[in-house]
C-alpha cells in the first residue's frame, strides 16, 4: 500500500515550470478496475442528484434563516437592496439581484426562491466530478465524489434560499479554472500550451461575478493568485531571467487588479448598506468563531475545536467534535498531497489560512456552522477522499482485508445517503414550528379571502405597531414571507370598497410580546378606522414557538408566545 507519485516528480517544463501532477491514487493488494470506478462513480453521482431533486421537490417551508432574508425580496427593488437589510442580513448584492429577478419572473414562493441555489447545486456537482477526475484516481476519486455526492450540507443548502450553495459553486468554479490553466499552462503541446493564458483572462472576468454573488470567493481568488504567483517566481528564478519576459504574468497582474478591485467595490457598496451596520451585532453573535489573537496559549486548543466542529462537516459532523472523523482523513490527505506536489497543497489549504486571517480580523466567522466553510467544501472533500483511500487502505492491509476495507467506505457513504433520504421524507421541515407557521398560511390567507377582505395592518396599510418586529430577529419574518406566498401580496394596492356587512373588512396585527408595541399609533389608527367602519369583532390567536426538539409542548417550554390580533369591520350603517 501507497502513494502514486508521478514519474518524475519534479519533471520540468521548457519554460520552468511544475508540470501539472498526475491524478493521484492509493495503491492496494486489489486495486480498483476502470470498470468499476466507472460504476460506482456513476451512481454515487445518481444519488446526489436524487438526493438534491428530492430535498428541493419537497417543498419545506421556509425557516427562519431564509425567511430574515427572503422579507428583503418582497418590496424592495435592485436599489433598495443595497441598503441596510432587515433582520441583521448580510448578502452578496449580485446573489440578492439574482433572486430578485428570479421573484419577479416566477413569483414568490418557495420554489423560486430556491432555484437558483438548486441550480448551483446541480452544477456544483458535475463540476465537483471534473475537478475530481483531475487530481484524483482510484478509490481515492471514488471516495471523494462519494463524499461530496451524500454530504449533508451540499443536501441541505441545495434547497435553501441562502447564499451558501452559491458560496460552494462560486468556490469551486475558481479552483476549476485555476487548475484548467495549469494544466494547459505544463501540456507537452505548444499549440495547448500557447493558448493557457485564456484561462488567466477568463478568470480575470469571472472575478467581479464571483466576489458579487460570494463574497468569500475573495479567498479563494486570493489563494489562486498565491499559487500562480510561486510557480511563475519559481520558472523565474530557475531560468534566470527577468519577471517581464513570463508569458503570464501581464494576465496575472491583471487578474490581481481585479480581485483587488472588485473586492474593494463590493466591500464600499456593502459598508456603506450591508456591512457596517451590521459588523458590531455579528461579532457580538460570531465571536466564539474568531481565534483568540490576544491569548495565543489558547489558540491550540481553538483550532482543535474549530476543525473537529461543524466547520469541517463533510459528509456528516457537528460540534463538539462530531467532524473529527473528517478532520483526521483531512490531516491524512494533507500529508499526501505534501508529498506528492507541494504546491498543491498550497492551493488546497490557503483558502482556509486566508479565512483564518479575516476571521482574525473579525470580519467574517471560521466555524460556529458549517454554512461559513462552504467556500472551500470541494477542497475538504478533495482531500478527505484522499485520506480516507489512505486510511481504509492501511487499516486493510493490516487486517489483510483491502477490497472490504473500500467497500466499508462505500457502504458509509451510502448510508449517509440513504438515511439523509430517509430523514427528509419522514420530517420534511426543519422545525415542527415551521411547519405549523406555513400550515396557519395557507389556512388562514386562503379561507379569508372567501370570507371578506383581509389585510395586514403592518405590511399592507403600511401602519407600522411594532417597528423592532421588522428589524431585529424575530418569526414575524416567517409570517410575513409566508402571507406574500400564500395571501395577499403587499406589493399590490389594496381596495376595500367591495366591504359590506356580509363581507367584512378583517385587519391583521402580528403581535411580538418582547417588542415594544406603539400603543399611541394603534389607537390612533382605530380611531381613523372606526370613523368610517364599525368594529364589530375581535379574535386572538397565539402561536407558540419552540426549539428543533420539541420535548414539551407546554406555554414554559415555549421559546416565545406570539399572536395574532384579527379586528373585524363593517361599514357604518350611517354611510
Amino acid at each position: 500500500m501507497g502513494i502514486e507519485y508521478p514519474k518524475a516528480r519534479e519533471e520540468r517544463l521548457l519554460d520552468g515550470s511544475l508540470k501539472f501532477p498526475r491524478p493521484i491514487a492509493i495503491s492496494a493488494e486489489d486495486e480498483i478496475t476502470s470498470q468499476t470506478q466507472f460504476r460506482l462513480i456513476t451512481a454515487f453521482m445518481v444519488i446526489g442528484l436524487l438526493l438534491r431533486f428530492g430535498r428541493y421537490l419537497m417543498q419545506f417551508p421556509l425557516w427562519e434563516d431564509e425567511a430574515f432574508l427572503c422579507a428583503n425580496l418582497i418590496n424592495r427593488d435592485y436599489f433598495q437592496l443595497l441598503e441596510p437589510l432587515q433582520y441583521h442580513q448580510v448578502s452578496p448584492v449580485l446573489f440578492l439581484w439574482i433572486q430578485l429577478t428570479i421573484v419577479k419572473l416566477f413569483g414568490f414562493h418557495e420554489f423560486g426562491l430556491r432555484l437558483f441555489p438548486f441550480l448551483c447545486s446541480l452544477a456544483s456537482l458535475g463540476l465537483f466530478s471534473h475537478v475530481a477526475k483531475r487530481l484524483l484516481s482510484g478509490y481515492a476519486l471514488v471516495l471523494a465524489i462519494g463524499i461530496f455526492a451524500v454530504a449533508y450540507p451540499n443536501i441541505r443548502y441545495a434547497a435553501e434560499a441562502k447564499q451558501y450553495a452559491s458560496n460552494l459553486l462560486i468556490g469551486l468554479t475558481l479552483l476549476a479554472m485555476i487548475l484548467e490553466w495549469w494544466k494547459s499552462a505544463s501540456s507537452d503541446d505548444r499549440s495547448i500550451r500557447s493558448k493557457s493564458n485564456r484561462w488567466l483572462w477568463a478568470l480575470a472576468i469571472f472575478t467581479p461575478f464571483a466576489v458579487g454573488i460570494s463574497y468569500p470567493a475573495v479567498f479563494t481568488a486570493g489563494a489562486g493568485s498565491l499559487f500562480l504567483g510561486i510557480l511563475m517566481l519559481r520558472n523565474i528564478l530557475k531560468q534566470h531571467r527577468s519577471i517581464f519576459s513570463e508569458k503570464s504574468f501581464v494576465p496575472w497582474l491583471a487578474w490581481n487588479v481585479v480581485i483587488v478591485v472588485s473586492f474593494l467595490l463590493i466591500m464600499s457598496l456593502a459598508a456603506r448598506g450591508q456591512s457596517e451596520s451590521e459588523l458590531k451585532w455579528m461579532g457580538d453573535y460570531w465571536k466564539h468563531t474568531f481565534p483568540p489573537v490576544t491569548t495565543p496559549t489558547e489558540l491550540p486548543s481553538w483550532l482543535l475545536r474549530i476543525h473537529a466542529g461543524s466547520l469541517l462537516a463533510f459528509p456528516v459532523g457537528g460540534e463538539h467534535g462530531a467532524s473529527s472523523l473528517t478532520l483526521i482523513s483531512l490531516l491524512a490527505g494533507g500529508i499526501l498531497v505534501w508529498r506528492n506536489q507541494k504546491l498543491l497543497t498550497i492551493l488546497m489549504f490557503s483558502p482556509a489560512a486566508l479565512h483564518l486571517i479575516a476571521a482574525g480580523l473579525e470580519r467574517y466567522p471560521y466555524g460556529g456552522h458549517v454554512k461559513f466553510s462552504m467556500h472551500m467544501g470541494a477542497m475538504i472533500c478533495l482531500i478527505s477522499g484522499l485520506g480516507a483511500a489512505w486510511i481504509m487502505a492501511a487499516l486493510g492491509k493490516l487486517m489483510h482485508i483491502p477490497r472490504k476495507s473500500m467497500a466499508l467506505a462505500i457502504i458509509y457513504l451510502l448510508a449517509i445517503g440513504a438515511g439523509s433520504l430517509a430523514r427528509d421524507i419522514a420530517y420534511p421541515f426543519k422545525t415542527e414550528s415551521d411547519m405549523r407557521s406555513r400550515a396557519f398560511a395557507r389556512w388562514f390567507w386562503f379561507h379569508a379571502a372567501f370570507q371578506g377582505e383581509v389585510a395586514c395592518v403592518e405590511n399592507d396599510l403600511g401602519i407600522i405597531l411594532t417597528p423592532q418586529a421588522q428589524a431585529e430577529l424575530s418569526w414575524a419574518a416567517m409570517y410575513r414571507v409566508n402571507k406574500e406566498i400564500y395571501g395577499p401580496s403587499e406589493t399590490k394596492r389594496r381596495d376595500f370598497s367591495g366591504v359590506t356587512a356580509e363581507s367584512p373588512l378583517r385587519c391583521v396585527i402580528y403581535r411580538v410580546p418582547h417588542f415594544e408595541f406603539d400603543q399611541t399609533r394603534y389607537e390612533k389608527w382605530l380611531e381613523l378606522m372606526q370613523l368610517e367602519y364599525e368594529l364589530v369583532g375581535t379574535e386572538r390567536l397565539e402561536f407558540p414557538r419552540f426549539g428543533k426538539h420539541e420535548d414539551a409542548r407546554t406555554r414554559e417550554a415555549a421559546l416565545t408566545l406570539d399572536f395574532i390580533d384579527v379586528l373585524t369591520f363593517t361599514p357604518r350603517k350611517e354611510n
